[in-house]
């Protein structure tokens, strides 16, 4: 990976705080079982890119203080983000850690 821009993460989660409203919006117009759909999708994608720095972690690699694995840390931060959201509009509470 390319060395990744410093304020990666900072733009990801300015990003992140920017959509939430209408993405919390959107969710809330959703039917039940299509909210439930993008928790479940949500939830995957975040599992997955989570395996990925786990991989790198047990590597050796140290993802949280090598620049180029900043672009996954702010991918993770954006999707918790997201995931987060539906997890609201599903269950009508904040997600925990780890949900």
């Amino acid at each position: 990976m390319p060395e990744a821009e410093p304020n990666i993460r900072h733009a990801a989660l300015t990003i992140a705080d920017a959509v939430e409203h209408l993405d919390r919006a959107t969710l809330a117009g959703l039917e039940p079982d299509a909210a439930e759909a993008q928790l479940l999708a949500r939830t995957t994608l975040h599992e997955h890119l989570e395996q990925i720095w786990d991989t790198l972690k047990s590597q050796g690699h140290r993802p949280a203080v090598r620049a180029e694995y900043q672009p996954l840390a702010a991918l993770l931060d954006v999707l918790v983000s997201l995931r987060d959201n539906a997890h609201h509009t599903v269950h009508g509470t904040e997600a925990g850690p780890g949900i």
